[in-house]
C-alpha cells in the first residue's frame, strides 16, 4: 500500500510525538518523528516532507524560530507548516500566521480534526504544485511559440529581401542604363567583360527588346540609289523608307 504523504512531526514531548505519529501512521501517512528544532531543520534539508506539524514551545530552537528558518530557505519555504500548541492564546496564532504557518492544532488534539486538517493542507499543497507546474508548462510553450514566431518573421523578412534583391537584379538586367562605351567607327558596344559586340547583340542580351531588320532612307540612298530612281519613276509603288 502506497503512502498518502510524508509528514514531519516535531515535538519534544515523547508522549505527544507518539500519539501524533500513531494516528497519522494508522491513516496511511509516512511519519518522520523528531524531538527538537535542530533535528527538524536537518531532516527537512535531507528529506523535505510534504507537511510539517510543529510544536511551538520546545527547548533550544522553539517552533517560531524553526518556522522562520524554514521560510528563509528556498527549498523549504513552500512546505505547509501547522503549529501544535497547548495554548489557546490568539497572540501566538497571529505570530504563527505572520511567520508563514497555514494552521493551528490545539493540544490535546482530536484525531478526526487532526486527520481532516492534514488532508486539507496536503491537498491544497498538491493543487498549488500542479498549478505551478501547469503555469511553468504554459510559460515554456509561450516562449517556444514566441521563438517560432520570431524565427518565422525573420525568415519572411529574409525572403522578402531576397525577392526585392532579385527584382532589382532583374530590373538591372532588363534595362540599359549608365554609360555605354560605343565605337565611333563601327558603332559596336563594349560589354562589362571588355568584349565588343554588335549593338543589336548587346541590346538583346541586356533587355527584352526584339529586332526586325529594315533600312533607313539614308542607307537606301547610299547603298541602293537605283531604288530611289525606281521609286521616283513609279510613284504608285511604295518602297519602305523612301
Amino acid at each position: 500500500m502506497s503512502s498518502k504523504g510524508t509528514i514531519l512531526v516535531v515535538d519534544d514531548n515523547p508522549v505527544n510525538l507518539k500519539l501524533l505519529a500513531g494516528a497519522l501512521t494508522a491513516d496511511g501517512y509516512q511519519v518522520l518523528p523528531v524531538v527538537s528544532g535542530e533535528v527538524a531543520l536537518a531532516s527537512v534539508a535531507a528529506n523535505p516532507p510534504e507537511l510539517i506539524l510543529l510544536d511551538i514551545f520546545m527547548p533550544g530552537l522553539d517552533g517560531f524560530e524553526v518556522c522562520r528558518r524554514l521560510q528563509a530557505r528556498t527549498e523549504s519555504r513552500d512546505i505547509p507548516i501547522v503549529f501544535i500548541s497547548a495554548s489557546d492564546e490568539s497572540s501566538e496564532r497571529v505570530e504563527g500566521l505572520r511567520l508563514g504557518a497555514v494552521d493551528f492544532i490545539t493540544k490535546p488534539f482530536q484525531r478526526e480534526e487532526l486527520l481532516a486538517r492534514v488532508q486539507t493542507h496536503l491537498e491544497l499543497r498538491r493543487l498549488r504544485v500542479r498549478l505551478e507546474q501547469q503555469a511553468d508548462g504554459l510559460r515554456q510553450i509561450n516562449e517556444q511559440l514566441q521563438g517560432e514566431l520570431a524565427e518565422r518573421k525573420r525568415a519572411e523578412a529574409e525572403r522578402d529581401q531576397l525577392i526585392q534583391n532579385l527584382r532589382e537584379a532583374l530590373a538591372n538586367v532588363k534595362s540599359l542604363s549608365g554609360l555605354l562605351p560605343i565605337c565611333a567607327g563601327c558603332k559596336k558596344i563594349r560589354d562589362d567583360k571588355g568584349y565588343w559586340n554588335q549593338v543589336e547583340t548587346y541590346i538583346q542580351k541586356n533587355s527584352d527588346a526584339k529586332f526586325s531588320h529594315g533600312m533607313c532612307p539614308d542607307c537606301i540612298k547610299k547603298w541602293y540609289p537605283e531604288l530611289e530612281q525606281y521609286a521616283l519613276a513609279n510613284p504608285t509603288i511604295k518602297i519602305p523608307g523612301i
